[in-house]
């Protein structure tokens, strides 16, 4: 009686062990498919009316929103509250953003604003006309400049109480090529810059590195260079103060090093890229099979090369955007957002025009810009 007892109780015991597993189990899998649902419906939770014009451009900047325009740039929450402001006057604003920092350029012109958000601003007077501006975490910003014959990168830190001008460095475009693109690191000490060289009937693509601490002056600044042949290079990110991007038409290579720079991850693919977006560790590409626009296929990387999804998609979109754990594709009146897991998270198709959706802190609220509102809205399974 007492060993039948005994075994009773384990009995019962593995019972209720049993059973609570299946609850549990069933919490993990009602959590897994309530954590990746597709929402297709939306509420509009707060909505402001847009007074600006067409004209008027917007980009995510910490959780906020910088709206800026030729005659000046504010940033707002997602209540539509102005947090900072400033005033100019441009033909054409180019912006860029790293950290607090915001630089505003003015592009064939010869002035180019920064802002922090705790002061008026200040202002950076060049020489020759400029061509594009990036902008450091501490306020550094590169401007490249246009000559006659020849192009000028320069360094400025326009904070600086001595001479606010801390490199120059020219390239002649008949030897050294026309600049692609460039960007400077986020603590301002290093530039990676594209050319390209133009021959009587081909052309070569190269990256040259530039170094500001003790290594590159040694050296003149310029501490490596390679070439990529005929493969035009499309873009030049840094995603690390010591790590740079060079993406082609048909992969990329990840540099490391910047004072010595070397190859730390490098890819190709078989097919075109038509879309790149970078997040704060991974890299997303759209791949385009060649004569068939409506194949493509997103392909998700870490920042050591490792494959974390790969899946094909059939979005039209004109924009995509990479925040946190998310993809955000927009175009054609529609919004798709894919989670980087492989699975939907909103699936929609607006009956205008939209401009942008920008996350919030909340994972379930966005910001939704069209032509004539900026709206806050919460995702519903409709």
């Amino acid at each position: 009686m007492k060993d039948f007892l005994k075994n009773k109780q384990k009995w019962i015991v593995g019972l209720v062990i049993l059973g609570l597993m299946f609850v549990a189990g069933g919490f993990g899998v009602a959590s897994y498919l309530y954590g990746n649902r597709c929402y297709r419906g939306y509420e509009v939770k707060n909505q402001v009316n847009r007074s600006d014009s067409n004209n008027v451009n917007y980009r995510y900047h910490n959780g906020n929103i910088l709206k800026y325009s030729r005659s000046g740039i504010s940033e707002i929450n997602n209540e539509g509250k102005s947090l900072w402001n400033g005033g100019y006057e441009m033909k054409q604003p180019q912006v860029d953003v790293c950290g607090d920092y915001v630089s505003v350029a003015d592009v064939s012109g010869k002035q180019c604003y920064i802002y922090n958000g705790k002061d008026e601003g200040v202002t950076v007077e060049t020489s020759l006309p400029i061509v594009r501006a990036k902008v450091a975490r501490q306020g550094v910003v590169a401007i490249l400049l246009q000559d006659k014959d020849s192009n000028v990168l320069n360094i400025y830190n326009p904070y600086s109480n001595a001479e606010s001008l801390l490199v120059e460095i020219p390239t002649n475009v008949s030897e050294e090529g026309y600049p692609l693109d460039f960007d400077i690191s986020p603590d301002g000490k290093s530039v990676v810059t594209s050319y390209m060289i133009a021959g009587s009937s081909d052309f070569e693509t190269k990256v040259s590195f530039y170094n500001f601490t003790e290594v590159g002056q040694d050296k003149n600044t310029l501490v490596g260079g390679k070439s990529f042949g005929n493969k035009m290079i499309a873009d030049v990110e840094f995603v690390s103060d010591d790590e740079v991007l060079v993406a082609h038409e048909k992969g990329y290579s990840i540099f490391g090093q910047m004072k010595q720079p070397e190859v730390v991850t490098e890819k190709t693919f078989s097919d075109s890229i038509k879309s790149l977006a970078v997040g704060d560790d991974a890299l997303a590409f759209v791949l385009q099979k060649e004569g068939n626009a409506k194949k493509q296929t997103l392909n998700l990387y870490n920042l050591s090369g490792r494959e974390k999804m790969q899946q094909d998609i059939s979005y039209e979109y004109a924009d995509m955007e990479m925040y946190g754990d998310e993809i955000i594709f927009t175009g054609n009146r529609s919004c798709n957002i894919l989670r980087t897991n492989g699975h939907d998270k909103f699936d929609y198709h607006f009956e205008q025009e939209i401009d942008a959706v920008y996350p919030t802190s909340d994972g379930q609220v966005y910001t939704l810009i069209d032509s004539s509102t900026i709206q806050k809205i919460r995702l519903q399974t409709k």
